[in-house]
């Protein structure tokens, strides 16, 4: 039986998890952008920034431990 999760060869479940992750990110800076010191372009670096250590360091541990 195929992986429903995995039809076109990539995760489906973590796709549109981190594509709403990511929505609700920009919503946010959208909305309370002003209220930092830093500007709304600076913000968005910043988080994907965040989001792609995140990203590096959950690979590395899932490697790590053999379940990739």
């Amino acid at each position: 039986m195929p992986d429903l999760g995995n039809p076109i060869g990539f995760d489906l479940a973590t796709v549109l998890t981190g594509s709403g992750l990511t929505l609700l990110l920009s919503a946010a800076i959208a909305k309370y952008g002003e209220q930092f010191q830093y500007n709304t372009v600076e913000l968005y670096g910043m988080s994907g920034a965040i989001f792609i250590g995140i990203g590096v360091i959950f690979g590395l541990v899932l490697v790590a431990t053999g379940n990739r």
